[in-house]
Order: structure tokens, then C-alpha cells, then sequence
């Protein structure tokens, strides 16, 4: 989507208008050497975040919270109850995870980058993924992963026969969402 800077504008009011981050805007506009120079009627390119992988902050609820919350945990970031509520604990734990990460800005909210480095997949896949199990994972935390059910990893697995009876280093494919 493209954006035509107006009066006033700098690159953080257009970030917190459109609900993206600041650093994502600043990716997405290559031709801006000096992210504190904008000028009216210059054209900007506007970043649309992923499906999967949507712009979350405090008092957003839903599934994509709870995924969220989950991801955290697994991550070993304690967000409180997993309840799909981004309240004040999943901020801090957010908070301490996106300082916990070099390459991230500390911004307690939930853009693209904070998705991937807490380890979703957030790009598009082909019908069919193969997936390599990382230690400690379960079909639930891998389906929480590539926001899909259980189920339908299940469904294109029939080689595995006991879903609790997953290894790491194991190959198992993985359904579009």
C-alpha cells in the first residue's frame, strides 16, 4: 500500500497511524537515507503484516494472542495464563523478550519480527512443508508454530500412529494452513 506524506508527518506518527512498526516502515522505504527527513507529498510504501503472523499490543484478544502467549512460553518467557488476553503480563514478557534479542527493537508490540525471532512462521508455504522436529517439540507446539491443527498435521502423516511419540531430528510434513 502506498502512503503520501502530509504536513506534519514523521515516519513514527505514520507507524503508529497504521499500526506497523517503526522499523518495518523504515525496511519497506529503502530511498529514505535519513529516517528523521521525510518531506510532504513524498511516497511511501506502507508494510501489510502477514495473515499468520498479524500486529498485536496490549488489549488486543483472540487466537492470534493466545499463539502468541504460547510461543512465549514455549520460548521460555512466562506471559501468564495462555488465555488469548494481551494484558500486562504478556506485555512485560513481551518487553523481556524483545530486549533478550539483538536484532529486535524493544517496542512491546508484536510485528513481524517479533513473530519470527519468537520462532512462527509467518511466509506463505506451498501445500506440503517438510519439517525437521526440533528437541522438546510436540505436534502441538510445531501446529501452534505454523498456526495449523494438530489434526491436519495428522492427516498428512499417517506414519505417525501415537501423536506423543514424536523425536527431534524427525522429518514430518506439514499442511497448508
Amino acid at each position: 500500500m502506498t502512503y503520501i506524506v502530509k504536513p506534519d508527518d514523521s515516519l513514527f506518527t505514520i507507524a503508529q497511524r497504521f499500526n506497523i512498526s517503526l522499523n518495518s516502515l523504515i525496511l519497506a522505504n529503502p530511498q529514505i537515507t535519513d529516517p528523521d527527513q521525510i518531506f510532504p507529498g513524498q511516497m511511501l510504501t506502507l508494510p501489510m503484516s502477514k495473515p499468520n503472523c498479524p500486529l498485536l499490543r496490549q488489549g488486543n484478544r483472540g487466537p492470534a494472542v493466545k499463539r502468541f502467549q504460547t510461543l512465549l512460553w514455549v520460548a521460555r518467557f512466562n506471559p501468564g495464563p495462555i488465555d488469548g488476553i494481551f494484558g500486562p503480563r504478556t506485555q512485560a514478557a513481551l518487553l523481556v523478550f524483545q530486549s533478550s534479542q539483538k536484532e529486535l527493537e524493544i517496542t512491546g508490540v508484536v510485528d513481524e519480527e517479533t513473530w519470527v525471532a519468537v520462532g512462527a512462521e509467518c511466509e506463505p508455504r506451498p501445500d506440503i512443508t517438510r519439517y525437521t522436529v526440533r528437541p522438546g517439540e510436540s505436534l502441538y507446539i510445531i501446529a501452534i508454530r505454523f498456526n495449523i491443527s494438530v489434526e491436519s498435521i495428522l492427516s498428512v502423516n499417517p506414519e505417525i500412529t501415537n501423536p506423543n511419540a514424536i523425536y527431534a531430528g524427525q522429518i514430518i510434513n506439514i499442511p497448508k494452513s
